[in-house]
């Protein structure tokens, strides 16, 4: 059975593919390798808050990157988007801006030109693509870029990319990025691949994700330290004008960024608490007589791992702070929930 592209209507049983040549190598022409670029991201005083250069992926690129990037005095944030974004989309300038507002550098991965191909191609480039982020980041710590002041962010199928490249980093400086984050991360292609070929927690360490639509786009299982279910983790919850709008597959992935972007600014108020089962944590039975605690973005505590299930309201800003600490009606869309089984349906 093959992978199919996001976008097709499938039953959920075949969203459990492989992909054809997931557990294969697939290499990358030096003509596409030469093709690759980053864009580096650093703050600035001028109207527009940041200064920005394009740079190659490669050893040449690295030195750059280099040049432009003050490793010493800020953080670094590696950025990879999913299929079909670019660097220059709305979601990924965004998600640096939060990061460059707070005094850091950001780096942003063009992967557009390379996965702007069928999905399951596109897949089978995650890993090629992730060893090359490795090696340039391995580059940059050798021109002064401290694995501790090293955060990955990855959307869909850009965490695996980054974890890729947080394996690739590991394996040439035997150090570990601080920090890597999963926005939804990608299901197609990925479900049944063993623990190693996809994000996973032993990458960084801390690792995180962020889960919005576990059995469409994104994974169902956990992959990082903690794992953060919103509402559930399957489908988000719209509200427009007082009307209430099916918030489907692709809203539900795409909203990852969106709490994420959210979170970055406002940093206590994403609440979240602890469930002790991935049975639980997808209807939100976690409100025992113990309540564990923990919360969405910058300030999340590592010291607690775990599943955690976080409800939000419909609407924007969407975070519920304290009132997300008590039990409450699961969602206004849990209708979702309750589809006819594929066993019904006779074709």
């Amino acid at each position: 059975m093959q992978c199919v592209s996001p976008g097709i209507p499938m039953t959920r049983r075949h969203w459990q593919a492989i992909g054809p040549g997931m557990t294969k190598n697939t290499t990358l022409s030096q003509k596409t390798r030469n093709s690759l670029t980053v864009v580096a991201l650093w703050p600035s005083g001028g109207w527009l808050g940041s200064k920005e250069a394009t740079c190659q992926l490669s050893q040449q690129g690295a030195g750059c990157v280099a040049k432009h990037l003050d490793f010493k005095k800020r953080k670094t944030v590696v950025f990879v988007s999913g299929y079909l974004d670019a660097s220059f989309s709305p979601i990924s300038r965004t998600l640096a801006a939060t990061y460059i507002d707070r005094g850091n550098n950001v780096i942003i991965v063009e992967i557009y030109p390379i996965l702007h191909r069928s999905y399951p191609i596109a897949a089978r480039l995650t890993k090629p693509l992730g060893h090359l982020l490795g090696e340039f980041l391995a580059e940059l710590t050798g021109r002064g870029l401290s694995p501790r002041k090293l955060e990955l962010l990855g959307g869909s199928l850009g965490a695996h990319i980054a974890s890729y490249a947080a394996m690739r980093y590991h394996e040439l400086t035997h150090y570990k990025p601080a920090r890597l984050t999963g926005l939804d991360p990608a299901g197609p292609c990925f479900r049944n691949l063993p623990r190693g070929e996809r994000i996973h927690s032993d990458v960084a360490h801390k690792v995180d994700a962020v889960h919005t639509n576990i059995d469409g786009f994104g994974l169902p299982e956990p992959v990082g330290h903690v794992d953060f279910y919103i509402n559930g983790g399957e489908f988000q919850p719209a509200m427009e004008l007082n009307y209430l709008l099916p918030c489907l597959q692709l809203c539900s992935h795409v909203r990852a960024a969106i709490y994420w972007i959210i979170a970055n600014f406002e940093t206590d108020k994403f609440l979240a608490v602890r469930c002790s089962s991935l049975a639980d944590v997808r209807r939100g039975n976690c409100y025992q007589e113990h309540i564990e605690i923990n919360v969405l973005g910058p300030k999340t505590n590592f010291s607690r791992p775990g599943l955690y299930y976080l409800p939000t309201m419909e609407s924007h800003p969407f975070y519920l702070g304290e009132k997300g600490l008590k039990p409450r009606k699961f969602a206004a869309n849990h209708y979702l929930l309750n589809l006819t089984p594929d066993e019904d349906i006779v074709v």
